[in-house]
Protein backbone atom coordinates (compact mmCIF):
# COMPACT_ATOMS: atom_id res chain seq x y z
CA UNK A 1 0.00 0.00 0.00
CA UNK A 2 1.38 3.52 -0.96
CA UNK A 3 1.46 5.90 2.14
CA UNK A 4 -1.40 8.37 0.42
CA UNK A 5 -3.73 5.55 0.54
CA UNK A 6 -2.42 4.57 4.16
CA UNK A 7 -2.95 8.02 5.38
CA UNK A 8 -6.55 8.73 3.79
CA UNK A 9 -7.60 5.30 5.30
CA UNK A 10 -6.08 5.99 9.00
CA UNK A 11 -8.50 9.54 8.89
CA UNK A 12 -11.53 7.78 7.66
CA UNK A 13 -11.23 5.13 10.39
CA UNK A 14 -10.60 8.31 12.19
CA UNK A 15 -13.21 10.31 11.84
CA UNK A 16 -15.59 6.97 11.72
CA UNK A 17 -14.51 6.45 15.71
CA UNK A 18 -14.97 10.03 16.15
CA UNK A 19 -18.01 10.20 15.13
CA UNK A 20 -19.07 7.54 17.03
CA UNK A 21 -18.23 8.71 19.88
CA UNK A 22 -20.12 11.63 19.50
CA UNK A 23 -23.33 9.54 19.21
CA UNK A 24 -23.01 8.22 22.59
CA UNK A 25 -22.13 11.46 24.57
CA UNK A 26 -25.43 12.80 26.36
CA UNK A 27 -26.36 15.56 24.86
CA UNK A 28 -29.60 17.62 24.18
CA UNK A 29 -30.76 18.33 20.50
CA UNK A 30 -34.15 19.31 21.06
CA UNK A 31 -34.80 23.17 20.87
CA UNK A 32 -37.83 22.71 23.26
CA UNK A 33 -35.39 22.27 26.44
CA UNK A 34 -32.74 24.33 27.84
CA UNK A 35 -31.14 24.15 31.18
CA UNK A 36 -33.83 21.94 32.62
CA UNK A 37 -36.60 23.87 31.00
CA UNK A 38 -38.98 22.95 28.78
CA UNK A 39 -40.82 24.92 26.19
CA UNK A 40 -44.44 24.94 27.32
CA UNK A 41 -46.33 26.72 24.76
CA UNK A 42 -45.88 30.28 22.63
CA UNK A 43 -48.10 33.06 21.28
CA UNK A 44 -47.56 35.87 19.16
CA UNK A 45 -48.86 39.10 20.50
CA UNK A 46 -50.73 42.24 18.57
CA UNK A 47 -49.12 45.34 18.86
CA UNK A 48 -52.16 46.56 21.29
CA UNK A 49 -53.49 46.40 24.93
CA UNK A 50 -54.40 42.33 24.70
CA UNK A 51 -55.20 38.89 26.76
CA UNK A 52 -53.94 36.06 25.09
CA UNK A 53 -54.51 32.25 26.17
CA UNK A 54 -51.79 29.90 25.65
CA UNK A 55 -52.85 25.87 25.63
CA UNK A 56 -49.60 24.16 26.78
CA UNK A 57 -47.95 22.22 24.06
CA UNK A 58 -46.39 19.59 26.90
CA UNK A 59 -47.73 18.98 29.99
CA UNK A 60 -46.95 17.39 33.49
CA UNK A 61 -45.68 19.19 37.35
CA UNK A 62 -44.60 21.77 36.94
CA UNK A 63 -42.56 23.93 39.74
CA UNK A 64 -42.24 27.53 38.11
CA UNK A 65 -42.44 29.32 34.43
CA UNK A 66 -40.57 31.47 32.54
CA UNK A 67 -41.37 34.16 30.19
CA UNK A 68 -39.42 35.27 27.40
CA UNK A 69 -39.75 37.09 24.46
CA UNK A 70 -38.34 37.41 20.70
CA UNK A 71 -38.49 39.61 17.75
CA UNK A 72 -39.99 42.70 19.62
CA UNK A 73 -40.42 44.26 23.34
CA UNK A 74 -43.79 43.62 25.26
CA UNK A 75 -44.87 45.05 28.97
CA UNK A 76 -46.42 42.20 30.34
CA UNK A 77 -48.91 43.05 32.85
CA UNK A 78 -50.26 40.44 34.65
CA UNK A 79 -50.99 36.60 34.13
CA UNK A 80 -53.13 33.43 35.33
CA UNK A 81 -51.96 30.48 35.53
CA UNK A 82 -55.04 27.61 35.56
CA UNK A 83 -54.39 23.89 36.94
CA UNK A 84 -55.74 21.12 35.71
CA UNK A 85 -57.15 20.93 39.73
CA UNK A 86 -59.32 23.89 38.95
CA UNK A 87 -57.41 26.30 41.10
CA UNK A 88 -55.46 29.18 39.58
CA UNK A 89 -52.59 31.44 40.38
CA UNK A 90 -52.25 35.20 39.97
CA UNK A 91 -49.24 37.34 39.22
CA UNK A 92 -48.55 40.97 38.45
CA UNK A 93 -45.32 41.96 36.59
CA UNK A 94 -43.78 45.69 37.56
CA UNK A 95 -41.24 45.45 34.98
CA UNK A 96 -41.11 44.04 31.18
CA UNK A 97 -40.03 40.39 30.77
CA UNK A 98 -38.17 40.38 27.27
CA UNK A 99 -35.13 39.30 28.69
CA UNK A 100 -37.03 36.11 30.65
CA UNK A 101 -38.20 36.29 34.19
CA UNK A 102 -39.35 33.63 36.13
CA UNK A 103 -42.01 32.31 38.60
CA UNK A 104 -42.51 29.72 41.11
CA UNK A 105 -46.02 28.30 41.33
CA UNK A 106 -47.63 27.90 44.51
CA UNK A 107 -47.39 24.54 46.80
CA UNK A 108 -45.51 21.35 45.22
CA UNK A 109 -45.14 20.17 41.71
CA UNK A 110 -48.45 21.39 39.46
CA UNK A 111 -49.86 20.37 36.41
CA UNK A 112 -50.55 23.17 34.17
CA UNK A 113 -53.89 23.64 31.79
CA UNK A 114 -53.71 26.85 30.46
CA UNK A 115 -51.93 30.34 31.30
CA UNK A 116 -53.43 33.78 30.10
CA UNK A 117 -51.40 37.02 30.12
CA UNK A 118 -52.20 40.38 29.49
CA UNK A 119 -49.76 42.81 28.19
CA UNK A 120 -48.93 45.72 26.14
CA UNK A 121 -46.35 46.19 23.13
CA UNK A 122 -43.21 48.23 24.39
CA UNK A 123 -42.43 49.49 20.68
CA UNK A 124 -43.70 48.04 17.28
CA UNK A 125 -41.30 46.67 15.21
CA UNK A 126 -41.35 44.69 11.86
CA UNK A 127 -42.18 41.73 13.38
CA UNK A 128 -44.62 40.62 16.10
CA UNK A 129 -43.14 39.90 19.29
CA UNK A 130 -43.58 36.21 20.40
CA UNK A 131 -44.01 34.80 24.11
CA UNK A 132 -42.10 31.57 24.97
CA UNK A 133 -43.96 30.02 28.37
CA UNK A 134 -41.40 27.79 30.09
CA UNK A 135 -41.69 24.98 32.95
CA UNK A 136 -39.36 23.57 35.26
CA UNK A 137 -40.45 20.17 36.50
Amino acid sequence: MKAKQIIILAAVVLIALVERSFANYPHKTNNDIHDDWILLGAQTVDYTLDRDVVSLKKSGAFTALKFKVNNGAINLHKCTVHFKSGETQEVSFSTNVNDGRSIDLYGNTREIEKITFWYDTERPADKKAVVEIWGKK
